[in-house]
């Protein structure tokens, strides 16, 4: 979810677009601190509560991938952790054998 780099349990964002490009960037994180990149990711799962909205989902997405996006499954949900989240991601990287 949007939570802060440096911690804490308050949201980044205030609609799709910014939770979804904190996320995302969160991810990026993650995978460049293992050795990875963002083309290293094989699969999303990406959780919205108002599917009419995901336009703004892919808007963010289109800023961290070039090329053919990984595999994705979007879902529509009737809620998250909290009222104020409002995507949720799940990302599976791929950094090889070592």
């Amino acid at each position: 979810v949007a939570r802060p780099f440096e911690g804490g349990t308050e949201m980044v964002g205030k609609d799709e677009y910014e939770q979804a490009r904190q996320i995302f960037s969160r991810i990026d994180r993650i995978i460049k601190a293992a050795g990875g990149t963002m083309d290293s990711l094989i699969k999303m799962t990406i959780y919205v509560v108002n599917i009419k909205n995901n336009t703004e989902v892919w808007r963010a997405r289109r800023e961290f991938f070039t090329g053919d996006f990984p595999a994705s499954t979007l879902v529509e949900v009737r809620s998250l952790a909290k009222p104020e989240v409002l995507v949720e991601i799940e990302a599976v990287a791929y950094l090889g054998k070592n």
